[in-house]
């Protein structure tokens, strides 16, 4: 599937053939908000995401959730719990097409100003919209408001100085090497989205970065540099497997790279761009046992990059020194949080499919 959304209006407010509306909110009230929720085999996590959504306490949103075909008990809980509930959409696609295409199709039914994204493994921290809105009614010009995620475990609820926090923009440049935007924390304007064709849902990871660098290119987008979102980092998802992610997320490179692509007045930075990726897949591989794989992934970033401005700055001695004298472990939590920030590993900036 090689698809972009295309304008809601026409649609005329109807869903594709595959993708079956459930239930539908109350058509009375436009909502200044829609919540779009993509579910795949969320059984366990979607109830907390959801219950995330209710306290912000926002009576001017809706809330589109859009099962992916889930093949555990996600379905059943969405129809028996959620489908009635006044300001739920549930939206049940009859083949499993990936996030882009389920935040598509609810992109489609939203009829908010703003599109507030959530996976359904994550949750928004309780003043996530409040903090976001606050701001975004004072700076018009701004498409796009994301900010920081911590993650979700047993450590209590980080809390927030009193007052907006500090922000920064977001130019083009700064997605060469990492997806600067966490899709469960992103307030943006539907009509800007839906202006640069939504996800394009041939990228089954990245589709969010593919999309962010886009929206870059057109409009002004801006980061809280505090948490507003707490994040899964599941076992087997996409943003942690590097077999899966590392091919989607350097075709999303190949396409911003290609002549009239966002990133083509990039181009010298391509390389040290590709050799980020290898350098985060070798941690994903080394994290998942595969400590040959690791090394392949190292060799092959040192190989692209380890002259350039960028590749003079890693510690690739370090690296190489832990991948062959560590013992390889798999770890759910992606690995030793403090090495990896030591060793300037990002992986929850890949771009998370929620998946």
């Amino acid at each position: 599937m090689n698809q972009i959304l295309r304008d809601p209006a026409a649609t005329s407010g109807t869903a594709p053939a595959y993708c079956t509306p459930v239930e539908s909110m109350n058509a009375t009230a436009t909502p200044l908000i829609s919540v779009i929720v993509p579910a795949y085999n969320a059984a366990a996590t979607i109830r907390d995401a959801l219950a995330s959504v209710e306290e912000q306490g926002r009576a001017d949103a809706e809330v589109i959730v859009v099962d992916d075909a889930s093949r555990d008990d996600t379905p059943r809980i969405l129809q028996a719990e959620y489908a009635a509930r006044p300001g739920y959409q549930i939206l049940a696609l009859a083949r499993n097409a990936g996030p882009a295409a389920a935040r598509n199709r609810a992109i489609q039914r939203a009829r908010g100003t703003w599109l507030a994204f959530l996976d359904g493994d994550d949750a928004w921290l309780p003043d996530r919209l409040a903090v976001q809105l606050a701001v975004a009614e004072r700076q018009p010009d701004v498409a796009l408001w994301c900010g920081a995620t911590v993650p979700l475990d047993d450590r209590p609820v980080p809390t927030r100085a009193p007052g907006p926090p500090p922000q920064r923009d977001l130019p083009l440049r700064e997605f060469v090497y990492h997806n600067v935007v966490a899709t469960s924390t992103v307030l943006v304007r539907r009509a800007a989205l839906v202006a640069v064709g939504g996800f394009d849902e041939q990228f089954i990871g990245p589709e969010d970065y593919d999309l962010w660098m886009r929206l870059a290119q057109h409009h002004r987008l801006v980061r809280f540099e505090a948490p507003l979102a707490r994040y899964r980092l599941v076992p087997g998802s996409l943003s942690m497997d590097d077999r899966k992610f590392l091919p989607q997320v350097l075709r999303v490179l190949d396409k911003g790279f290609s002549p009239g692509g966002v990133l083509a007045h990039h181009i010298a930075l391509r390389t040290s761009s590709v050799a980020t990726q290898y350098w985060n897949a070798s941690w994903m591989a080394f994290n998942r046992g595969a400590r040959g794989v690791a090394l392949q992934y190292w060799w092959q970033a040192y190989r692209l990059d380890h002259r350039s401005e960028l590749g003079a700055t890693r510690p690739w001695g370090r690296l190489l020194l832990r991948y062959l004298a560590g013992k390889p472990e798999v770890q759910e939590n992606g690995g030793d949080r403090r090495l990896q920030e030591a060793l300037g590993v990002d992986l929850t900036g890949a771009g998370r499919p929620g998946r």
